[in-house]
């Protein structure tokens, strides 16, 4: 009771706390603007260390609001129960609304403090300029998490919570989002380095820290895109693995201008490398903008809040920095200086400018809706998934060659003799309508393979060099981007995105796609979990689920498996997939509820079996779908090779 009444205390004076470490930080950008020695640069850090205390132990009994069950709390009450388990409890801030907010300031804490801790003694303009904008960051991440704030209390106080969305109730909810956000910090921090540079003209210094800060924001934006991939397909209600979601959609954009990040020369006289990294900067405001401000429907999306506008409005201020510091250097944002006589260099030059136009294809079909909402009623209309498959082909495919020109020695005419037959190949397959039903698959499928050959090839060579981690990290990269892209063809033709749907009935057997289904009987779980009903004014049971027993016969091989069904009292009807993955690809079947499988989950949350009469099964095949997922492995272990090296480098 005694920690109850401490946290609901605290929760009182969080925005006077959240204000003086704003205070503090304004204190230590006033001491860096007039730091001339020692002292005061001493004296700076330890009022910044006290702005990281404040906002550390916000965190922290954020988190222990969660695990102490603090319901008068409304981010507790929204996202908690007393009947969920210690690791969602945990996971509280940075699964809710606005405790998210608080959680990426937490993370940019640390990594400011770190870099800043470790540069003592070593002050310099460029150091110094860094920090004032760091500072200026944590200052508005404060003071946006102050207008929607996860302290906020209820008027009375619930004798639970209305329990954690079903949904989210997954191992993936614990990882996806710290990895996301973790991304986003290290592109803030890798931006106020070049910000500070392009003020101060002293880059050199601030080089080592910002390559190891942009591989591995590229190596978790990366991860935690494949990881919420893998959460949606694997959780029934997200749309599979990708959906082309606005929320998705937009995790997209920050990734692309990192990736065309490094697909720029090394040297050059332009600025092609500070305008990309500000646009993934920007992107990652927009993308936050649209989650946390419901700017958009979206299943990923939260309610509208002012956090959106107070985002995009901050986004736009920085741009308009960038700007002005762009016009000072008096240098141009992008020079067309290509050597069109070296493939690498066209290579190079078409592989950045596919992923930038990718980037504003997908960046238009969110903003569109959103522009068009200010002049029309119908503001939550989003872009269509057709859109984005046509748009995003041609330019997928332009990627792809580009990334076969990287790795391989060819004159250029020699080499776009190559691509002409290629994709002459390719436009027969798709006349012939083979070897899938989808024509676009059957066109991009030869261009794919060759370029998966001749990269595989090249990393063989790579490979039998020493001491060339960046080589190696690279060649892997592509061949990663290659056999994903193969996973996500096949797994998107006609038959995996239109499943075949059948009542069923216990104990009976259904032969469906090439496959045998043979049903058991029902287990029923009643009365799980403790939830607070606000429908009804009253605490009881969470949810009640069914069981289904099947085995699955394909060829001459058995699997065994089983089939779920969740009625939770608060969310309704969730279905959890079952996934029998085979070399061919996935079998994906998943249980719906019938009037009969229905009432019967119904009255098992109030603690009565009723054994039901029947239910509705649907299920597909998603060919080669391992592809995509072992394109994600050798991805993450490209990407890690390549930051390995950078910070072997740095020492």
């Amino acid at each position: 009771m005694e920690i109850a009444e401490l946290l609901i205390s605290f929760a009182l004076i969080f925005p006077w706390l959240v204000l003086s470490a704003c205070i503090f930080l304004v204190l230590d950008f006033i001491m860096l603007l007039k730091a001339r020695g020692k002292k005061i640069s001493e004296l700076a850090f330890i009022v910044f260390s006290i702005a990281c205390v404040i906002v550390a132990a916000a965190y922290i009994l954020l988190t222990q609001s969660f695990v102490s069950d603090i319901f008068s709390l409304k981010e507790v009450y929204t996202y908690s129960s007393s009947g969920l388990t210690l690791p969602y409890k945990v996971g509280g801030p940075w699964i809710g609304s606005s405790g998210s907010m608080l959680f990426v300031t937490f993370f940019l804490v640390l990594v400011y403090f770190v870099f800043r801790f470790k540069g003592l003694g070593k002050e310099s303009a460029s150091r110094t300029t860094t920090y004032k904008i760091l500072d200026l960051f944590l200052i508005f991440l404060l003071l946006v998490t102050l207008l929607q704030s996860p302290f906020e209390c209820l008027p009375i106080a619930p004798p639970d919570g209305a329990g954690l969305n079903p949904l989210l109730q997954t191992f993936w909810v614990l990882v996806h989002p710290p990895v996301v956000f973790l991304g986003y910090v290290f592109v803030f921090f890798a931006f106020a380095l070049t910000l500070a540079g392009m003020i101060t003209g002293e880059k050199e210094e601030l080089k080592a820290p910002l390559k190891c800060s942009l591989y591995a924001a590229w190596l978790f934006l990366a991860l935690g895109i494949a990881l919420g991939g893998w959460w949606s397909y694997e959780v029934l209600g997200w749309g599979g693995y990708w959906a082309w979601d606005p929320v998705e959609t937009a995790s997209l954009l920050p990734w692309f201008a990192l990736t065309a990040y490094f697909h720029l020369p090394h040297k050059s006289k332009d600025m092609a490398k500070e305008f990309t990294l500000m646009v993934s900067f920007v992107m990652i405001i927009f993308a936050t903008a649209l989650t946390r401000g419901g700017l958009l429907e979206s299943v990923h999306a939260f309610g509208k809040s002012p956090v959106g506008p107070a985002l995009l409005g901050f986004g736009f201020c920085v741009l308009l920095f960038f700007v002005y510091l762009a016009i000072r250097a008096k240098k141009p944002l992008y020079s067309f200086d290509i050597d069109s006589s070296s493939l690498y260099s066209v290579s190079v030059f078409v592989a950045y400018w596919s992923l930038m136009f990718l980037l504003i294809i997908c960046f238009f079909g969110d903003a569109a809706p959103i522009l068009g909402g200010l002049f029309s009623e119908n503001t939550m209309s989003v872009t269509g998934v057709e859109f984005y498959n046509r748009w995003c082909y041609p330019f997928t495919l332009a990627f792809v060659a580009a990334l076969l020109g990287c790795n391989v020695a060819l004159k250029l005419e020699r080499f776009l003799m190559l691509i002409v037959a290629v994709l002459g190949i390719g436009l027969v397959l798709a006349l012939l309508g083979g070897p899938t039903p989808n024509p676009l698959t059957n066109f991009g499928l030869p261009l794919l393979l060759v370029a998966g050959f001749a990269i595989a090839y090249n990393f063989a060579k790579v490979i039998k060099k020493r001491n060339s981690l960046h080589l190696w990290g690279k060649t892997l990269v592509h061949l990663a981007v290659i056999i994903m892209l193969l996973g996500v063809f096949f797994s998107a033709v006609d038959a995996a995105k239109n499943p075949r749907s059948f009542v069923a009935t216990p104990n009976s057997t259904k032969d469906i796609l090439g496959t045998q289904i043979e049903f058991g009987n029902f287990t029923i779980y009643t009365g799980m979990g403790r939830v607070y009903y606000p429908q009804h004014v009253f605490v009881g049971p969470e949810y009640s689920a069914l069981k289904m027993d099947v085995k699955i016969k394909e060829g001459g091989d058995i699997h065994q498996g089983a089939l779920w069904m969740y009625h939770y009292a608060n969310h309704g009807v969730v279905s959890e997939p079952l996934i029998i993955s085979t070399a061919a690809g996935d079998i994906y079947a998943s249980m719906h509820p019938t009037t009969s499988s229905h009432n019967a989950s119904f009255y098992a949350i109030m603690g009565v079996e009723v054994q039901p009469e029947d239910f509705v099964v649907q299920v597909k095949k998603i060919p080669l779908i391992w592809l995509l997922w072992f394109g994600i492995v050798l991805m993450t272990i490209g990407m890690v090779v390549l930051l390995v090296g950078e910070l072997k480098r740095k020492k």
